[in-house]
């Protein structure tokens, strides 16, 4: 197997952006699909992709500094 990352990270990383998407579409759209009271629901969603992003990222370069001290 290949030293380096781990394709589990980019996984979680594309979760993140998907839902991040999803949030900016229940902002555009969400009126149809929740209700009036949309923006929040939207809000959250987002945050909470914003925040899988940012953990998927320790993770990516947690591996990337690992792999790169095994090298020298």
């Amino acid at each position: 197997m290949k030293a380096g990352i781990r394709r589990p990270s980019y996984v979680v990383l594309a979760l993140g952006i998907a839902i991040c998407l999803f949030g900016a579409f229940l902002m555009v759209a969400g009126e149809a699909i929740v209700g009036s009271d949309h923006t929040g629901i939207a809000t959250v969603v987002g945050i909470v992709g914003i925040g899988i992003i940012g953990s998927s990222g320790a993770t990516i370069a947690g591996a990337r500094s690992s792999s790169r001290r095994t090298m020298h």
